[in-house]
């Protein structure tokens, strides 16, 4: 597989649920991980076939799990991930080559192995619907693609996490019931934003 010139940064993951997946696929995105030199977000079900160990010096990676992807790939109980999400979130980076770690879920959190962990505040129940970290993983991907985020991975993270949260409690604070399409149309719409404002 080749990268056309112009990549700066890859997500894989989202919509890669098939069983039939090719396994030459699985493999090159796996070797993305180890060597690539861009940026690299893994999520959904990328999750569950990343290799761990090392990655390229400096290189930015990252993960974003929910609370049972993260069980699953410390081979522990959702429950054990939830009584101590900021050290899950430190195992997690370890694990994986001292990447970024987005953990999904009430205050969703941000940190490396070491250093801070960031718990967002922004966000409500109804980020729980399918479609809604898929869509995550998407914006994120799209702010780590522009080469100027990349110089402040964490802030270029926290930013993220929070204006999907902003863009749900926006919804929320309009109507009693909304979908993913909607938090589609309001994610990093400043126009809509400001009207609460």
């Amino acid at each position: 597989m080749k990268l056309p010139d112009s990549c700066s940064a890859v997500l894989f993951g989202p919509g890669l649920a098939a069983s039939d997946l090719p396994a030459d696929l699985k493999s090159e995105l796996r070797h993305m991980w180890q060597e690539l030199p861009l940026p690299v977000l893994a999520d959904a079900s990328a999750l569950d076939w990343l290799p761990t160990g090392a990655t390229p010096r400096k290189s930015i990676r990252v993960l974003t799990p929910h609370p049972g992807e993260a069980g699953r790939l410390l081979k522990c109980k959702t429950a054990e991930v939830q009584t101590d999400r900021p050290e899950a979130l430190r195992k997690l980076s370890r694990q994986y080559g001292q990447s970024w770690v987005v953990l999904k879920g009430h205050q969703t959190l941000i940190g490396r192995s070491k250093g801070d962990v960031f718990f967002n505040s922004s966000g409500n129940p109804f980020l729980a619907q399918g479609g809604s970290g898929d869509m995550l993983a998407g914006y994120m991907g799209g702010l780590l693609a522009q080469p100027q985020l990349q110089a402040d991975p964490t802030t270029t993270f926290r930013y993220g996490v929070w204006q999907h949260g902003a863009a749900a409690d926006l919804l929320s604070g309009e109507r009693t019931n909304w979908t993913v399409e909607n938090l589609l149309d309001n994610l990093g719409n400043r126009k809509k934003q400001r009207r609460q404002d």
